[in-house]
């Protein structure tokens, strides 16, 4: 992930299944921010990663909030709503940030919902589609740009990516937008420094 230019990452229930000593390895490890503003260690209001990073985007200021889905929390962790950690920690991110990004692997349809409710998200990028949606979508009333990570299959991970493009006014407002889906084919050519790291663990 560091390699391909990630930055940043929303953790996930398997992320959490690594163990907490493990999990704060990884992250440790990583060269972009892991982000959740809702999973703490049980019993207690400790976030298990950091909730939000702000990063410069060619002199716009960009937040970008973590948010984890509430499945069955591996043991030693607890997933908290996702909508009143969102209320915590959204003012205190526009506050710092022109324009803001919600990253999350909550399911589609819950996602939107979360827009819905909680006007001042600019981009929302959601995860585990059951309708998977082909374009970008706007939430009505919270004009909010939603997309749709899409769901690794196993045999085919790596196949497509989705890719966006908007332009960034100064008041951080996306317009604009285009999204499609790019297959990786062999008609690009591999990188040499990701097939150095895929031999390394041949």
């Amino acid at each position: 992930m560091g390699l391909m230019g990630y930055d940043a990452m929303a953790l996930g229930p398997k992320e959490m299944s690594l163990g907490l000593d493990l999990l704060r390895q990884r992250i440790g490890e990583a060269g972009f921010p892991i982000l959740s503003a809702n999973a703490v260690l049980t019993g207690t209001q400790q976030l298990v990663a950091e909730p939000y990073t702000i990063l410069d985007a060619g002199g716009h200021t960009v937040g970008i909030i973590g948010l984890t889905r509430q499945a069955a929390a591996p043991a030693g962790f607890q997933v908290l709503d996702p909508q009143q950690a969102l209320e915590r920690y959204l003012p205190e991110v526009r506050e710092q940030a022109g324009t803001v990004i919600l990253l999350t692997n909550l399911e589609y349809n819950a996602a939107l919902a979360l827009a819905q409710a909680m006007p001042g998200i600019d981009l929302l990028v959601g995860a585990l589609p059951s309708q998977f949606p082909t374009q970008s979508v706007r939430v009505p009333g919270a004009n909010t740009l939603v997309v749709v990570a899409d769901m690794a299959t196993p045999g085919h991970s790596g196949r497509c990516v989705g890719v966006l493009s908007v332009t960034l006014g100064g008041d951080g407002s996306l317009t604009g937008e285009l999204w499609s889906t790019r297959w990786i084919d062999k008609t690009i050519a591999d990188d040499p420094a990701m097939q150095a790291l895929l031999d390394k663990y041949r």
